[in-house]
C-alpha cells in the first residue's frame, strides 16, 4: 500500500498500485472479502488483461498507456433503486477532467461511455453489494483511453489521437479523483437536481432527432431524459419511451 497525494478529503488516500492485474474491480471485490476497506480505496494498475465494461464487454487497453483504476464507495444513504446516481456523478467527473482539454465535442453516453465526436474515449463499470434496500459498497471502475493509438474497435480514439500529443497518466487519474469526490459529496449534500441537469447538457444525442432500433423496431426520436431509475427516455411523435441499457440501439 502507498500514499497517494490527490488534493481530496479521502479519495486516494489508501491506494494499492499494481504492475498488472486481470480487472482493478475485481481486485478490489477481493479486498472487500477479505476484510472492510475505508471508503476511497483506489486500485490502479498499468496493465488490466481482462477489463470489463458493461455486461461483460470486453475493455481493451494496451500496458501503461491508459487510465485504468478503481475506487471503493460506500453510499450508504442511496437505496438500491435509484443506484444510477453514481454513474450520473462518475461520467460527471470524468466529463469535468477531460473538457478542459477536449472542449465542447466531448460527450456523456448513456448509460456509462465518454464519447468525443462519434467515437468512444473511455468508460466506467460500477457494482454494487447491496443490503436490504441501500448499497453498501460500491467499485466503480473507470477506464480512459490515453496514448494508446491502435484500436481493434474502429470507434474507438483516445486523447493521444485527438490532441496529437501524450498525456500523463497519474495526473490524470489523480484529476479525476478530484472531480468525482467533488460530485460525490454534492450528491451526498442534497445537490442531485442541480447534478442532473449538469448531466443532460452533456449527453450524447440529446434533444437531437435520431434513428434508433428497439425489439427490431427502428424508428426516429430524441432523447428527452433520464428517468430516476436511469431508464433512457425517447421521444417518437406522441409516444414516450423508457429502455434499460442495451434495449435500445443507436442507428
Amino acid at each position: 500500500m502507498h500514499k497517494f497525494f490527490a488534493k481530496t478529503q479521502f479519495l486516494g488516500k489508501k491506494v494499492l498500485f499494481l504492475s498488472q492485474c486481470h480487472s482493478t474491480n475485481d481486485m478490489a471485490a477481493d479486498l472487500l472479502k477479505e476484510k472492510p476497506q475505508i471508503e476511497g480505496t483506489t486500485i490502479i494498475t498499468k496493465n488490466q488483461t481482462q477489463g470489463r465494461g458493461q455486461r461483460g464487454n470486453i475493455w481493451e487497453s494496451e500496458p501503461g498507456k491508459n487510465v485504468t483504476f478503481s475506487v471503493i464507495l460506500k453510499p450508504t444513504t442511496i437505496p438500491t433503486q435509484i443506484q444510477f446516481q453514481l454513474h450520473l456523478i462518475t461520467t460527471l467527473a470524468i466529463y469535468q477532467t477531460l473538457f478542459p482539454i477536449l472542449g465542447k465535442e466531448l460527450k456523456i453516453k448513456w448509460p456509462n461511455d465518454i464519447y468525443y465526436r462519434d467515437r468512444k474515449l473511455g468508460g466506467i463499470l460500477i457494482e454494487n453489494a447491496l443490503k436490504g434496500s441501500h448499497i453498501e459498497n460500491s467499485i466503480v471502475g473507470i477506464g480512459i483511453n490515453v496514448n494508446q493509438s491502435h484500436f481493434s474497435n474502429v470507434h474507438a480514439t483516445s486523447l493521444s489521437d485527438i490532441t496529437d500529443t501524450s498525456h500523463e497518466v497519474n495526473d490524470l487519474i489523480e484529476l479525476i479523483l478530484i472531480e468525482l469526490e467533488k460530485k460525490y459529496l454534492e450528491l451526498k449534500g442534497g445537490k442531485l437536481k442541480m447534478l442532473e441537469a449538469q448531466y443532460l447538457r452533456r449527453l450524447y444525442q440529446f434533444e437531437v432527432m435520431s434513428m434508433y432500433e428497439a425489439d427490431g423496431h427502428i424508428f426516429q426520436g430524441k432523447i428527452i431524459g433520464i428517468n430516476p431509475n436511469g431508464l433512457l427516455q425517447i421521444q417518437e411523435n406522441e409516444k414516450l419511451h423508457e429502455f434499460a441499457f442495451k434495449e435500445v440501439v443507436y442507428r
